[in-house]
């Protein structure tokens, strides 16, 4: 969520969001003269209406971005700023961004000197205060001998609402971690010794954000030549937080049952 993307002069978009948000400068080519402009990724994926942008602690998380001379050396103390061309957003020479927008995108772009970033899209949503399944919690894989890429589970789906926007309910781009757990050890996210979550495309994460519906899917993949029993179990965990509590519902647990071929 931290990578940061370099603009250019020469790449720069090409913006005008108006007269007096962006002036008509000339990069200069003395050493210390800004010269490339990296607009850090923001610090969460979404902000709730008519809140600051927050970590995923809860703090209050200023936007960043580093300004690079010709020598791509930092310039600290650069007055880098950041604005917005959509309304209902306000942030401050602190770089601290809130917004009242109803639920959808916002543009953010980052300027030094007369350098312009591309712009950056967050997601505004709805308070998140309810996770529940949408899916079975309790599900049974049949998985093959030899192991095939097939031995997955049925998706395991979550759903982040909020009870109190019932225009916009669906908690859009909010985290959720999802985590396995056999015989009460946590399975590492890399290790694939006897299972691993996938995405519905077959990516290997824990870490999802909720899509425009408010869900997030996981799968479990079986490695079925490595089980040590034929009948096997694991419980698969959704964890969903809202500045480091809990939002209620969370976790929601899932019961994979893994057993053997007919004979």
């Amino acid at each position: 969520m931290r990578a940061a993307h370099r603009v250019r002069p020469a790449l720069a978009t090409a913006v005008v969001l108006a007269a007096t948000l962006v002036g008509c400068g000339t990069v200069g080519t003395e050493p210390r003269a800004v010269q490339a402009l990296d607009f850090t990724a923001f610090p969460y994926p979404a902000v709730i209406t008519g809140d600051s942008l927050r970590d995923e602690a809860g703090r209050v998380a200023p936007l960043q971005a580093t300004a690079y001379d010709v020598d791509g050396l930092a310039i600290a103390g650069a007055p880098v700023r950041f604005l917005s061309p959509d309304t209902g957003v306000t942030i401050d020479t602190l770089g601290r961004l809130r917004t009242t927008r109803r639920p959808g995108l916002l543009r953010v772009y980052a300027l030094v000197d007369g350098l312009q970033s591309a712009p950056r899209t967050l997601l505004v949503t709805a308070a998140p205060d309810t996770v529940l399944a949408t899916t079975a919690t309790t599900v049974t894989l049949a998985y093959a001998i030899p192991d095939v890429v097939g031995n997955a589970s049925p998706e395991l789906t979550v759903a982040v609402r909020s009870r109190t926007d019932t225009d916009a309910p669906n908690v859009t781009g909010w985290l959720v971690r999802w985590r396995a757990v056999h015989r009460g050890d946590t399975i590492a996210l890399g290790d694939t010794t006897l299972a691993a979550l996938q995405s519905t495309s077959g990516r290997r994460a824990g870490l999802d954000t909720t899509t425009s519906a408010g869900t997030s899917t996981r799968k479990l993949r079986i490695f079925a030549n490595r089980l040590t029993t034929p009948l096997d179990s694991f419980t698969v965990l959704a964890e969903v937080r809202r500045g480091g509590v809990a939002v209620p519902g969370s976790p929601i647990r899932f019961l994979v049952r893994a057993t053997p071929p007919a004979p």
